[in-house]
C-alpha cells in the first residue's frame, strides 16, 4: 500500500513534519548522517537533526564558482519551514517539504 502524508488536526505545521522527518531518518539510520541522493533526476545533499532538515541542490554545471556547489532548496525547522518557492522570485520545480517526506518514505530516490 502506497505510504500517504500523515493526517493532523491542526494541519502540517513546521514541528510536525519535523518530528515525521526525524522518525523517518531515526527508523532507517540516518539521523545526524548526511546523504547524497538523486531525486527526479537531481542531485541532493539532505540532513536531519533533531532539531532541522535540509535539502541542498547540487550544482550540476561544471563551471560553477568555487564555493558554491550547492544552494538549500528546502529547510524545515521546530519553528519554521522554508522552501525553494519562498526563496525564489519564480516559480519552483523542487518538492515542497510534505514531497520530500512522501519522498523519504517512498523510497523514490537513488544514494549517490
Amino acid at each position: 500500500m502506497e505510504p500517504k502524508p500523515p493526517e493532523w488536526k491542526s494541519g502540517p505545521t513546521p514541528l510536525n513534519i519535523l518530528q515525521e522527518l526525524v522518525g523517518v531518518f531515526t527508523q532507517r539510520g540516518w539521523l545526524n548522517h548526511p546523504l547524497r541522493i538523486v531525486h527526479r533526476d537531481r542531485r541532493y545533499r539532505i540532513f536531519c537533526g533533531e532539531t532541522e532538515f535540509i535539502v541542498h541542490r547540487i550544482n550540476d554545471a561544471c563551471a560553477a564558482p568555487w564555493g558554491f556547489p550547492c544552494w538549500a532548496v528546502c529547510m524545515v525547522t521546530r519553528d519554521h519551514i522554508i522552501e525553494d518557492a519562498d526563496l525564489s522570485k519564480f516559480s519552483s520545480t523542487e518538492p515542497s517539504a510534505l514531497e520530500w517526506f512522501l519522498c523519504l518514505v517512498r523510497e523514490d530516490f537513488q544514494f549517490l
